[in-house]
């Protein structure tokens, strides 16, 4: 009698509603950790006008016992992979595993240190080129993230974290033990135009290291080649310029080499590639049949079989 009791509390319950409270207070804490400024929130309100042109044909409740928990596994290793990527530069700083060194070589190639990027150089220019550097390598891919959680499609939120940080930092780890490149306003000895505090040189040398390809130009890139399959155009062309606009603030800034911007657009190219093939081999091969077909059903449908 307890157990029927129970079951129909529980039918009785709005959990479509419980779990779109619970999925805006996951996002809101995301924006909280990333410490977003109001532009950040309005940038990922714009993008989520359309968001309806992109939703898959799947029931809300079924979509939340599987995107809620991967949404918080994202967000736990968003909070702890600041700190996990410091640790790695801080080793590779430390071991000096860099046998090429490439700051003479760059700085030799014409155009390559992006100064023609400043010709168009101003106060009001400078200071949202700093916003958009500064909040551009983890925001570009949360907006899309965020965008494909409520077009209730795992699909598309594993591909965009696959093809941004997840994916990509282990791939382009290789690159920089072998190479040593720093920024190029450190190279060429000018101001540093992000006005980064650094405690003492140690710090200066591991933050600016790093360079090719450019991390902040092939994770842009990756989320604005996956934004071109979306339907909605208000998110196509706000991400076509968002990203656009990251990767030119690299040059814009003097952080990143010509060559590390081309370099980075290729790894992004062939990480979504990578992406693609990965994804549509577990789709294939991998995932069970019995949960695909589950995750496809209508609401009524599967709700007839859980009750049989």
């Amino acid at each position: 009698m307890n157990k029927l009791k129970v079951n129909e509390l529980l039918r009785a319950q709005d959990w479509t509603m419980y779990g779109i409270i619970a999925s805006i207070y996951l996002i809101w804490r995301i924006g909280t950790v990333g410490g977003w400024s109001k532009e950040c929130w309005v940038l990922l309100l714009i993008c989520l006008l359309g968001v309806r042109k992109d939703q898959v044909d799947v029931d809300w409740k079924k979509f939340f016992i599987f995107g809620i928990p991967l949404l918080g596994v994202f967000y736990y290793f968003y909070g702890s992979g600041n700190s996990l990527w410091w640790r790695i530069a801080n080793w590779m700083f430390e071991n000096n595993r860099h046998p090429w060194h490439w700051d003479d070589y760059m700085n030799a190639i014409p155009l390559n240190t992006g100064g023609w990027a400043r010709w168009i150089a101003n106060p009001y220019l400078d200071k949202a080129m700093v916003w958009i550097y500064n909040y551009g390598f983890v925001l570009s891919l949360w907006i899309c993230i965020v965008r494909s959680f409520w077009t209730r499609s795992i699909k598309k939120m594993l591909s965009y974290a696959l093809s941004g940080h997840m994916l990509q930092f282990p791939l382009i780890l290789p690159f920089y033990n072998l190479i040593l490149l720093h920024e190029v306003w450190y190279v060429n000895k000018q101001p540093d135009l992000l006005h980064r505090v650094f405690p003492d040189e140690n710090s200066m040398l591991v933050a600016t290291m790093n360079c090719f390809p450019s991390m902040h130009t092939s994770i842009s890139f990756a989320m604005l080649l996956l934004a071109l399959r979306e339907k909605d155009r208000i998110f196509k062309w706000m991400m076509v310029t968002y990203c656009a606009s990251i990767i030119f603030s690299t040059l814009y800034l003097q952080i990143h080499w010509l060559i590390d911007v081309c370099a980075g657009m290729l790894f992004a190219y062939g990480t979504v590639k990578l992406t693609d093939f990965l994804i549509r081999t577990a789709t294939n091969k991998v995932v069970p049949e019995k949960f695909k077909l589950f995750y496809r059903q209508k609401a009524g449908v599967a709700s007839k079989q859980i009750s049989a």
